[in-house]
């Protein structure tokens, strides 16, 4: 749930902050005082698309956090998007989401911390948050389509993720069929032009380690008389003259042996002079051997710029380095094999292509076959609710059907059948308002009102079976629009009973619904410095509800007989009398 929630510069919110509390939270206030900002905060944050209209006139970014505290049994699925959710108290999992988007347009997400894609948040957020409102039943409850809706309350996402694979895989196969199939007529073409490149790199004989080697002996080459002439001259200067180096360094040894074994400073300089001398020998050993091996070879130095010149050729014309012409090289020498061996090719890739679909169809069809098995047990579900919510005359079916596609390569009972990486099944939620009558779409027979109770009906039977259900705090936007009375008492009562098991958070503007809440804030709005802002605060107090609830019944002017049907009100939803006081008229 829920435990803390602070927006900043949102419109006409300059910095609101909450604490919801378990059960049913309420927010009330007059129209336009900024109570669905706070639900427009919280779809912000559960992956919404940030907008800079949303920010506040003079600010240059808005923002949103939430602290969440879910089960501990959450912290896998977090740990597999990569959320570092630590315990809190009761061992409990805490997330904290915060969001924020500037002015220029650039946006941050972090979790816990830890910057997060727009993506990941939407991912992370959706078994955590679950936002419903009016414009959500037109095909959707919660965000999600009725083939999700169907699917979650049957408790198949694995089989939903192996039918979509085996899609994915089976797309890939006949992609490449027909990309194979689509070079046949310039085949012969290709394949000149295959066997010219292959023929060109293959006979370069490229090697990754000669061409360090080839420069290194080009520029030996290209300086070998001035390599001769010095190497030789070095030499003989340190060795072979009677005044070489070598020579003078031994004299200067001889004179100081005597005293070596006498002073220790010159038995130290006289092993220095010696390391040096054998360093010397080193050295005039290399310059030798050097000066020998090095010559003057113009036509091995004209081979070796000719090879240099073939391997830059051929390095420009496929990839830049002799490592991507050699890649380049095997993928050529393979699509020469396949289109050289072009019957077989395609037997081949047909063959992967109708196995690849014939997994996909076992994965579709057992996917069917449990949404048929599960629909009449959501649609019982959903009827309950609806009973309960004062629409017996409604009736609701869930129809698992198909929808036709000329040329389908997925054919059912002779039809050319529409499939996706979901699998084949159409999925309608239909009603009847009265009984009797043909079920149709809802959106098309339901009015605002009856639209709002049987999206509640739909939440409400979802949640008591999703597995995900118990983690997620409900958020309900204008769910009791068009409705009022007898009605708003019970879909109140609903709402109640959903909270029981999750939390909930409703904006409303009815005191019927708003009498049943466990913790209820107002919102109003004020002008400060030549500015609108909304405010927000706890009805802590009986009292405090009871006026809010009087406002709500009578408006502005607050008379005894509202306050009388206000206490009344919270009362009978509480379950127990508010203590009288005094109410401001």
């Amino acid at each position: 749930m829920i435990t803390y929630l602070t927006v900043r510069n949102l419109a006409i919110v300059e910095e609101l902050a909450i604490e919801p509390g378990p059960g049913l939270n309420v927010l009330t206030g007059e129209t336009g005082a900024g109570k669905s900002l706070l639900i427009d905060s919280l779809e912000f944050l559960r992956g919404a698309r940030g907008s800079t209209e949303m920010i506040r006139a003079g600010t240059d970014k808005m923002s949103a956090e939430a602290v969440f505290l879910l089960p501990a049994s959450s912290g896998p699925a977090l740990q597999a998007l990569s959320i570092d959710a630590g315990a809190a108290d009761g061992g409990e999992v805490e997330v904290i989401i915060r969001r924020e988007i500037a002015a220029n347009g650039r946006g941050r997400v972090l979790i816990n911390g830890s910057p997060l894609s727009v993506r990941e948040l939407s991912e992370a957020a959706d078994a955590i948050l679950e936002i419903h409102g009016q414009h959500d039943s037109h095909q959707r409850v919660a965000g999600q389509n009725y083939r999700e809706l169907l699917d979650e309350f049957a408790g198949v996402d694995d089989l939903v993720e192996s039918t979509r694979t085996a899609y994915r895989d089976w797309k890939a196969g006949a992609t490449a069929l027909q990309d194979l199939l689509g070079v046949q007529r310039d085949r012969a073409l290709r394949i000149d032009l295959l066997r010219y490149q292959i023929d060109e790199i293959s006979a370069a004989k490229l090697d990754p380690a000669e061409e360090p080697a080839l420069r290194a002996e080009k520029n030996l080459l290209a300086h070998a008389r001035e390599t001769i002439e010095a190497t030789a001259g070095a030499f003989q200067l340190l060795e072979e003259d009677e005044t070489s180096a070598l020579s003078q360094l031994a004299r200067a040894g001889h004179l100081l042996q005597p005293l070596a074994g006498q002073v220790a400073d010159v038995r130290q300089l006289a092993e220095e002079l010696q390391e040096i001398a054998y360093r010397l020998q080193d050295a005039a050993r290399a310059l030798g051997q050097l000066s020998e091996s090095v010559r003057h070879d113009p036509k091995r130095l004209e081979e070796v710029e000719d090879r240099l010149v073939t391997i830059d050729r051929l390095k420009k014309k496929y990839g830049g380095s002799v490592e991507a012409a050699l890649k380049h090289l095997a993928e050529i020498s393979d699509e020469h094999e396949r289109l050289a061996d072009f019957e077989t090719s395609v037997e081949k890739l047909q063959a992967a292509e109708q196995q690849r679909f014939d997994a996909y169809r076992s994965f579709a069809e057992s996917l069917s076959a449990k949404r048929k098995q599960t629909a009449p047990r959501f649609q019982s579900g959903i009827q309950k609710e609806l009973d309960d919510l004062a629409m017996e005359r409604t009736t609701v079916r869930i129809s698992v059907g198909t929808a036709g596609e000329s040329g389908s390569r997925f054919v059912l009972a002779d039809q050319p059948t529409a499939f996706g990486e979901e699998g084949f099944d159409r999925i309608e939620i239909l009603i009847a308002p009265n009984r009797g009558e043909e079920p149709k779409p809802m959106q098309r027979i339901a009015s605002g009102g009856e639209l709002s109770r049987i999206q509640l009906a739909i939440a409400a039977a979802l949640f008591k079976a999703s597995r995900r259900g118990a983690a997620a705090t409900l958020v309900f936007d204008e769910i009791d629009a068009g409705i009022g009375g007898r009605v708003a008492e019970v879909v109140g009562r609903k709402l109640q009973e959903l909270a029981a098991r999750n939390q909930a958070i409703c904006v409303t503007h009815l005191p019927q619904i708003a009498s049943f809440a466990t913790t209820h804030f107002q919102v109003w709005k004020e002008d400060a410095g030549g500015h609108t802002r909304a405010r927000i605060r706890k009805l802590e107090e009986p009292e405090q509800r009871v006026n809010e609830l009087a406002r709500m019944l009578g408006g502005a002017s607050i008379t005894a007989s509202a306050v009388t049907h206000a206490r009344q009100l919270l009362e009978s939803a509480q379950g127990k009398s508010a203590k009288k006081k005094p109410v401001r008229a």
